[in-house]
């Protein structure tokens, strides 16, 4: 090897040399300034679509404009969480991912924004973003990102446990009052003439949340007169506190319950509506149903509406 090709060998190494030493002073920095500004917390994920869910941890995410850091204090799991980790509903092709839509906790940090609508340390509660891409937005792990405009601050009688089951009932009653796919009731908004009034809604299932608010939105806020409550008799003060005509034990034989219905009815073709809160099978709300005339039966669980109209082939059964 000549004397320029030695010297050429050497500086060549020694370049390498420093692009090596550059990168990893680089790489070092910036774990060190990640390092700094990222915290980790723990959180439950779906691996894998139809095994069960594992402890995990992922980094805290910051808030972006419009958005608050929650502390997450409490998290309800639906129906689509439990469809999502067994079939892959709504996550199939975001794996790994965490579960849980509605929660409540305390405003750990403000996006650049937001204030001075919230505040660090406030009680509020709300329900995420199910398109969101990322678990952000999801309730079982520590700290969770909301939208500003999706919250809402806790009353100081309501323990964060109740807060968080209130955005998917009150959505959900929202649907099967003024929906297509519920009783298509003409919705105050719309400034159309409506006789509420003189409207009867039987409620199954009626010592559910969804039932206590339905019931209490129907008569306090709709002026509905009369709403039949089938529930356990351990809910009659709280049922009739929310405005519930009257409560019908569901634990009475079937038959009597459908007689007692349809007294406080006054007739049979007066029940056209009702909402099932807690059934997985529709039995006796076809049995109270008219037989006469259109009516609805609205369900929070999976109805077969061909089995309902079997017997009342004039209903339109939904599930919300």
């Amino acid at each position: 090897m000549t004397r320029a090709e030695r010297l050429q060998f050497w500086n060549v190494r020694n370049l390498s040399y420093k692009i090596v030493l550059g990168v990893l002073v680089s790489a070092l920095v910036l774990s060190a300034i990640v390092g700094m500004g990222s915290r980790t917390q723990n959180a439950v994920f779906v691996y894998e679509v139809g095994k069960p869910v594992r402890l995990g941890q992922r980094v805290v995410p910051s808030p972006k404009a419009g958005e608050v850091l929650i502390k997450v204090t409490a998290a309800q799991l639906l129906p689509h969480d439990s469809y999502g980790r067994d079939r892959g509903v709504f996550i199939g092709e975001k794996l790994p991912i965490v579960l849980g839509s509605s929660l409540a906790g305390t405003i750990e940090e403000l996006g650049p924004d937001v204030a001075p609508d919230y505040e660090l340390g406030e009680r509020v509660f709300g329900t995420s973003n199910l398109q969101c891409p990322t678990p952000d937005q999801a309730g079982l792990q520590q700290y969770a990102i909301l939208q500003a405009d999706s919250i809402g601050r806790t009353p100081s009688n309501f323990s964060d446990d109740e807060v968080a089951t209130l955005p998917i009932n009150v959505a959900t009653i929202m649907i099967a009052l003024f929906t297509k796919f519920g009783f298509e009731l003409s919705a105050p908004w719309e400034e159309k003439p409506f006789d509420f009034a003189s409207q009867t809604i039987v409620v199954l299932g009626a010592g559910t949340n969804a039932a206590k608010i339905f019931t209490r939105f129907a008569t306090k806020q709709l002026g509905i007169k009369n709403i039949i409550t089938v529930a356990s008799l351990t809910n009659t003060a709280a049922l009739l506190e929310v405005g519930a005509t009257t409560v019908i034990d569901r634990h009475a034989p079937e038959d009597s319950i459908i007689e007692q219905v349809h007294i406080v009815a006054g007739r049979i073709d007066n029940v056209a509506m009702i909402i099932d809160c807690a059934s997985w099978e529709h039995h006796l709300a076809a049995s109270l149903l008219t037989p006469n005339k259109p009516s609805r039966l609205v369900t929070l669980h999976r109805v077969n509406e061909a089995k309902v109209q079997e017997t009342r082939p004039l209903c339109r059964a939904t599930l919300v």
